[in-house]
């Protein structure tokens, strides 16, 4: 009986052993069909495998940043195409300022339907949202930044200054007085990390001055044009808007200018970090590359092995059946 047990142990001890050379047979006929070594960094030599998890690190943490800048880049769009259209509503209105410095009755119902199409349409702008995220709402990503703002009454103070961080104006969805007048995050600009200790602030908020003084140029159009108001008010709110719509277009020129650019620099590090990730899986496959004639050779060794385990296995089987006669 022990014998018996014995010859049992062998056997499947050589099945087992059978089972794993047949098994790295697989995989070194794989890798050389492939020329690539496999995924498993036991069979690299330590600073290989260091190299390998290094680099694939790298490109890990690359493809993120492209993620993001993917999504950043969404947000310039309708940044840019945003602000190019309030630019074309504080070039218009400024123009219908200029233009219409006396007081003309008959034409005064049409400037107001005007000036109430710019405000309608400057609240759409100033409301985008990309992702569910509202892009001029500062860090307040969830509130949306600006109220109704054809529904705007009354005059603004002359001269008209803007307000600064983190006294908000009066058009800001949460302007509340006496309760709630101020709110930094209203006016904080995102930035986005795009590579290691590279930050890219881009964000633009519906607070901005040129945005302020753009909705108080409009203000003025609308206050000019209420029924009952003096020829010489009309005037002078028509004045007092043609110099806030000049300056609110050059600013919000700028603001676009910056937006562009920062278009540029994700445009350019997008490039950089595809090229780097090239490069690092370049590297890899270097690393991975097989030696045929070291694989070839693995390979006969194993073939030799097999045989010889074969033999042995068919010898066992053959004795434990005599065993039994």
């Amino acid at each position: 009986m022990t014998s018996s047990v014995s010859n049992l142990g062998l056997q499947l001890l050589s099945i087992n052993n059978l089972q794993s050379e047949q098994v790295n047979l697989a995989q070194l006929n794989e890798e050389l069909g492939s020329g690539q070594q496999q995924d498993n960094l036991t069979k690299y030599a330590p600073t290989t495998a260091i190299n390998l998890m290094n680099f694939q690190n790298s490109i890990t943490q690359k493809q993120a940043y492209l993620g993001t800048m993917q999504t950043v880049q969404a947000r310039l769009t309708i940044y840019n195409q945003t602000m190019g259209d309030m630019e074309n509503i504080a070039a218009q209105a400024g123009s219908l300022a200029t233009n219409n410095q006396s007081l003309n009755p008959s034409n005064v119902a049409q400037l107001q339907a005007q000036v109430q199409s710019y405000l309608k349409q400057l609240t759409s702008d100033l409301n985008q949202q990309v992702g569910g995220r509202y892009i001029y709402a500062g860090t307040r990503y969830s509130t949306t930044p600006v109220v109704d703002l054809s529904t705007l009454s009354g005059t603004p103070s002359w001269p008209f200054t803007p307000t600064t961080s983190p006294t908000l104006p009066n058009y800001d969805s949460e302007y509340n007085p006496p309760t709630t007048t101020t709110d930094a995050s209203a006016f904080t600009q995102d930035s986005v990390t795009i590579d290691n200790n590279f930050s890219v602030q881009y964000g633009i908020t519906s607070n901005s001055a040129a945005f302020q003084q753009l909705v108080a140029g409009l203000q003025f159009i609308n206050a000019a044009t209420q029924s009952g108001v003096s020829a010489a008010t009309y005037q002078t709110d028509m004045s007092n808007a043609g110099s806030l719509l000049t300056t609110a277009l050059t600013g919000i020129q700028a603001l676009n200018t910056n937006v562009a650019s920062n278009q540029n620099i994700l445009k350019q590090e997008t490039t950089t970090q595809n090229a780097d990730i090239s490069t690092l899986q370049s590297q890899i496959s270097d690393l991975q590359q097989v030696n045929v004639a070291q694989v070839g050779a693995e390979i006969n060794t194993l073939q030799t092995q097999l045989q010889a385990s074969y033999s042995a296995t068919a010898s066992l089987e053959q004795l434990s059946i005599l065993k039994y006669l």
